[in-house]
């Protein structure tokens, strides 16, 4: 068994642990200087893919929250931008979210990092844990837990009753989907090994979990990928759709009918859904399905039949996740 899937499969025990770490530190916690006015959240890679359900959540409940790349607070105007700030890095130490964090001095600001002594927490107002456990150079456990943490700071902020949460049941939901979907990913992989070029497409909190396996493709596969949310990709990019393409789809009802449509295109399709599909309605395509949990939840799940089905995909390929080949001496500071 690879390093990279034995992480995956420590993500349930992992978000377990990273939610007792969270509600202790939640808990001592002043939050009503991030209850005032507009809240923007930021980061970049995978942190910043993880901002979007949080996001979408708070503006369901009536605030006004903001889901930013690191990058575009690098102006000095930057902390006029918003009432509060909360910049997400799991090393924290990205170059972009750390020089993100000196532009918003002076204005309430929390660092969501596994580090404790990380550059971005050492200089935040207050830090909130991610899990213990290490994560690997392409992201696996840092991934669901940073999700989880944003959607219980969602839930502290809005003064949801932690009793009645998703949360608890997480990690057991998340072992069951990872065991459901161990056989059907091998069987995909035979499909997608051959595939180049991989499009990731989901809707709602469900674009999320189409960035994330878009960059899973580009670093793990070495495919040329995509990430976008369903109506954009309806817009012109389907074009392209041919034989030897591939997709992984996050999503419901409009989402299975293109998950359809790139079949009848001579794509080979995967689609991750939590409601029932009629098979003869989708044939051709395979469908992984999970457990239906509140939207800004539903990622973590979604996430996890990508994973291992990146995992099978590799294998036949020929790769070893995590040997990246590309690497750059600025995208970490010191």
């Amino acid at each position: 068994m690879s390093a990279w899937r034995e992480a995956v499969l420590k993500q349930p025990a992992n978000l377990a642990a990273a939610a007792d770490a969270f509600s202790d530190a939640v808990a001592e916690l002043d939050l009503d200087r991030l209850r005032r006015g507009t809240i923007v959240f930021a980061g970049i890679g995978a942190s910043a893919h993880a901002l979007i359900p949080s996001v979408l959540a708070l503006r369901a409940a009536g605030r006004r929250a903001f889901a930013l790349q690191a990058t575009e607070l690098d102006d000095p105007a930057a902390r006029e931008l918003a009432d509060a700030f909360v910049l997400v890095s799991q090393s924290g130490a990205s170059t972009e979210t750390v020089a993100a964090l000196e532009r918003v001095q002076g204005v309430p600001m929390v660092a969501i990092s596994a580090r404790a002594d990380s550059p971005l927490a050492e200089a935040a107002d207050a830090r909130l844990p991610l899990g213990l456990e290490p994560d690997t150079p392409v992201a696996t456990l840092s991934y669901t837990a940073t999700l989880q943490a944003l959607g219980m700071l969602c839930d502290a902020l809005l003064r949801r009753d932690p009793s009645g949460s998703v949360w608890g049941r997480l990690p057991r939901l998340a072992e069951q989907v990872l065991d459901a979907s161990a056989a059907p990913a091998a069987e995909l992989a035979e499909e997608l090994s051959s595939v180049t070029a991989l499009d990731c497409i989901g809707g709602g909190p469900g674009l999320a979990s189409a960035r994330e396996t878009a960059l899973l493709g580009r670093e793990a596969l070495r495919l040329p990928t995509s990430g976008m949310e369903t109506r954009e990709y309806l817009h012109g990019p389907l074009e392209a759709v041919a034989p030897g393409f591939g997709a992984v789809i996050f999503g419901r009802v409009r989402e299975g009918s293109l998950a359809q449509s790139m079949v009848s295109f001579g794509a080979r399709v995967a689609l991750v859904s939590d409601t029932a599909a009629e098979p003869a309605a989708l044939d051709g395509v395979r469908v992984f399905a999970v457990p239906e949990v509140p939207a800004v939840a539903a990622p973590i799940l979604q996430i996890l039949p990508a994973q291992l089905l990146v995992d099978e995909v590799a294998a036949r390929r020929g790769l070893t996740i995590g040997e990246l080949h590309r690497h750059q001496d600025d995208t970490k500071v010191a």
